[in-house]
């Protein structure tokens, strides 16, 4: 009995130091180590584009797996770490310069988290640009900064922040309204992503604009100082509007011809636009000949849109504008 005492407890000394063992190699195991997790990309890259590799080290050199956990459109190769933009990445260093998101790294038996930095390297938008969409800007900038021959050239836009009312006044038909109402929508299309608008109101009181329809003796005795203007010249209509450090308020409007084209274009005028030199050829609504022909070109809605997109601000000198456009049409 005494022999077979021994042997068990042999036995049963042996099986604890087998356990023990395993235990050890469990614990050994290395969490795999990041290396940069810092990138660069140019802004406005495009889809597809490559923006690095995550790296790690794993002591035991297991097989390592890459996920990401963000809401950024950026994909990751799980094997190899690879970093990709997407369709939907918004790579704008205007908007910021800095994007970051969690990466995880798995070996097999443990995580790591980390966050990756994406930092964007500014680019000059107008180099990248058409000659179309920078015949664009151009045009902006004549249109906007008054540099028809005819105008005294200005250094800084102007442009409405409160939405216009308009009041109608003189010898108002029921065509001319019409006319006029026609004009507001085509107008207000042009608006529709901007906190601006134009629409009429029945009263002088509640108006911030003023639509005068009539013969030019009657400006005499309503606005003295616009009768001073156009007494005596060929003046068909004429807008004025009180600017108050680029920002328009107040128009006065006068028109002496029921056609939709003449009060369209005055009240380019009153909305900060200056007369166009695309006349020749292509009858811009701005031209200062006015003909029945003429209308909004598509390039002149375009920069309509963009002079009171909520983003542009009033007193944009030209430099400023070109930054806004070129990086505008890129993101488009």
């Amino acid at each position: 009995m005494k022999k077979i005492y021994l042997l068990v407890s042999v036995f049963i000394v042996f099986s604890c130091s087998e356990d023990n063992d395993n235990a050890n190699d469990e614990i050994e195991n290395t969490a795999p180590i990041f290396g940069s997790l810092v990138f660069e990309i140019p802004e406005h890259s495009e889809a597809g584009t490559a923006i690095g590799n995550v790296n790690a080290t794993d002591a035991e050199n297991d097989d390592l797996i890459f996920s990401l956990d963000t809401d950024l459109d950026v994909s990751i190769d799980e094997t190899t770490g690879a970093l990709t933009t997407g369709e939907d990445l918004l790579l704008d260093f205007e908007t910021t310069n800095s994007l970051s998101a969690e990466v995880t790294v798995f070996d097999g038996k443990q995580l790591v988290d980390g966050t990756i930095t994406i930092n964007l390297t500014d680019i000059n938008e107008y180099e990248a640009l058409s000659d179309e969409q920078r015949e664009l800007i151009e045009y902006f900038q004549y249109l906007t900064l008054w540099q028809g021959p005819s105008s005294t050239p200005l250094n800084f836009t102007s442009r409405w922040e409160e939405p216009m009312k308009l009041y109608l006044d003189g010898q108002i038909s029921t065509q001319f309204r019409a006319n006029v109402e026609t004009v507001l929508e085509e107008y207000n299309v042009l608006f529709e992503n901007s906190d601006f608008n134009i629409s009429l109101v029945q009263t002088l009181e509640e108006s911030n604009a003023h639509l005068y329809f009539g013969e030019a003796a009657d400006i005499e005795e309503l606005w003295a100082d616009v009768f001073e203007i156009i007494d005596g010249k060929t003046f068909s209509g004429y807008a004025i509007t009180a600017n108050n450090n680029s920002v328009l308020s107040n128009s006065r409007i006068w028109v002496s011809n029921p056609l939709a084209i003449l009060f369209k274009h005055e009240l380019g005028h009153a909305l900060g636009f200056g007369h166009s030199d695309k006349c020749d050829m292509e009858n811009s609504f701005m031209c200062s000949n006015i003909d029945p022909e003429h209308d909004f070109l598509e390039v002149e809605k375009s920069i309509i849109q963009y002079a009171y997109d909520n983003e542009f601000s009033a007193g944009s000198s030209a430099s400023e504008i070109e930054l806004f456009l070129a990086n505008q049409l890129i993101l488009e």
